[in-house]
């Protein structure tokens, strides 16, 4: 089965909150009729201090680059047909459509179709370093899998998605990281389990991240 995700923007001059609206009630419904599993995640303004923030590092500035996700599971023809159909659906929205790899870390949280999944799912759009050869990348991501089960101990379920085509992405990125924790409460105090798992995390990522575009989203379950 293949997995493809959607970042949309929206377009100049549309309200940022209608655009939201109308994606997941219009183009997500549309988009799951054809695949196997649908979630339509909802971008929410980001924390004042966010957890991942670095002590002295200056907070973000300007709204999320994007608004919603959709996040599709399925045969790559189906979800070509999907996507097809709800381009027009979109149309002058700035978009990331990109086709992924996905590896599990964790999974203990309930997502039932028809459901708002409980919590935060916080997405990292990750650019690796320029100089790291694809396999380098890869590796050293996984390695950092094993850190980060052990450091944030408040997520319940931990994705890694690892692209391996991308359509229309603004800026191109090279993976996708989900932490989806089951309570703003626990995304706040439980990011780290303490100051040195923080130091251990900047530590580690510093060897291959570039940069990364971060969201913070709720999921919309439309189709398990």
């Amino acid at each position: 089965m293949v997995k493809h995700r959607l970042f949309l923007a929206a377009p100049d001059g549309r309200a940022r909150d209608a655009f939201r609206a109308h994606v997941l009630a219009q183009v997500g419904p549309v988009a799951a009729r054809g695949v196997r599993a649908l979630s339509v995640d909802l971008v929410d303004a980001t924390p004042a201090v966010p957890p991942w923030q670095r002590p002295g590092e200056a907070p973000p500035t300007g709204g999320p680059d994007f608004d919603a996700v959709l996040d599709m599971w399925g045969e790559a023809s189906a979800i070509d047909e999907a996507l097809a159909v709800v381009a027009p659906m979109v149309a002058g929205a700035r978009c990331a459509s990109v086709r992924v790899i996905e590896t599990v870390e964790k999974d203990e949280l309930p997502r039932p179709a028809g459901r708002v999944a409980p919590g935060v799912k916080f997405l990292s759009l990750i650019t690796f370093r320029a100089d790291l050869p694809e396999a380098s990348a890869r590796r050293m991501w996984a390695h950092h899998a094993g850190l980060a089960l052990r450091v944030h101990v408040g997520m319940a379920r931990y994705v890694r998605d690892w692209v391996t085509a991308g359509f229309d992405a603004v800026p191109a990125f090279h993976g996708i990281a989900e932490l989806h924790f089951p309570s703003v409460e626990a995304m706040m105090t439980r990011w780290f389990d303490s100051e040195a798992g923080r130091a251990a995390i900047i530590h580690d990522v510093g060897h291959f991240l570039e940069r990364a575009t971060r969201l913070y989203t709720t999921e919309h379950v439309l189709k398990a």
